[in-house]
């Protein structure tokens, strides 16, 4: 079947690090026309999945396709998606390097469309955003179905913009009262952030005051690791660090993440970041031998 896509209007540029980090707001049309006929344009995507958008590549000069990960709800945000870019610092890079740059600021400005990929419904009698994952898988961060989610404990490890589909799931919670009610305690999420300086820790505020509204459910611990204030109450320093014994080989230290979650068994595991912290983090609970409830890892 023939592939969808609708033209996006570009509505907010954050810059939360110059050429660094940029929080960005597509809003999609409420209908479109395929074939002369309007049809409805739905936002049911589930949190934690992705959307797939046609950026420009700043080196290649062409349009790409990239998907994001979404950090609002459809819940609270409909047809409003955001998303965290950061400049990936490869010799290649294309649309990170573009995202990053002045010509960001003239499409929003002028209103220039970026197209994002929709599909249809099951009947066919509306379009729905295309998400990237249908089901929960080991590989991906799709939130468990509604019914699921409220009597479950997460820990949410993420490395810079690898807070992008936390975000979502603890907005979506949040809209939800985190799953309380009827004599039901809710889920509990505790959520790692590490970054390298303050500037770079996204929705901090946000999450703080989320934090001290839904005590019983909800913990926000950041962590810096490369320059930190004076009166910084949180923890410095890698997260999982790599210990080398004197036949060469890499014992996993865990006892900064463990001095957080100490009862890490405990709790369902979700990680987003680069593949060498999943593999860190795999490597260092199997050599101490802690088996979360479950675990899955999403990497680039």
């Amino acid at each position: 079947m023939k592939e969808i896509f609708v033209p996006a209007t570009l509505d907010c540029v954050t810059t939360i690090d110059p050429g660094e980090l940029r929080i960005i707001e597509l809003i999609i049309p409420t209908h479109f026309q395929v074939e002369q006929k309007t049809y409805p344009l739905l936002d049911a995507m589930r949190p934690g999945t992705a959307f797939l958008a046609k950026p420009f590549g700043a080196r290649t000069g062409k349009w790409r396709r990239r998907m994001y990960t979404r950090s609002n709800s459809s819940t609270t945000s409909p047809r409003h998606l955001e998303t965290m870019i950061n400049y990936t610092h490869q010799e290649k890079s294309d649309t990170s390097l573009w995202w990053q740059g002045p010509q960001v600021r003239e499409f929003q400005q002028g209103r220039k469309p970026i197209e994002v990929r929709v599909a249809w419904n099951d009947n066919q009698s509306a379009l729905k955003i295309y998400e990237s994952s249908a089901r929960c898988q080991p590989n991906n961060l799709r939130l468990e179905p509604d019914g699921e989610w409220e009597s479950m404990r997460f820990v949410g490890l993420a490395f810079s913009t690898g807070i992008t589909p936390f975000l979502s799931h603890i907005r979506y919670m949040q809209a939800h009262q985190f799953g309380r009610g009827g004599g039901h305690c809710g889920a509990h999420y505790t959520l790692i952030v590490s970054a390298r300086q303050p500037c770079q820790l996204m929705a901090h505020e946000e999450l703080l005051e989320l934090e001290h509204a839904y005590p019983e459910n909800f913990r926000y611990w950041p962590v810096l690791t490369r320059s930190w204030p004076s009166d910084w109450s949180f923890s410095t320093g890698r997260i999982m660090r790599v210990e080398h014994t004197n036949g060469g080989s890499g014992k996993m230290d865990l006892a900064p993440l463990l001095a957080i979650v100490p009862d890490l068994h405990h709790y369902h595991v979700r990680l987003c970041g680069n593949r060498m912290a999943r593999d860190q983090l795999e490597e260092g609970l199997r050599q101490q031998m802690i088996v979360p409830l479950s675990i899955r890892a999403e990497v680039w």
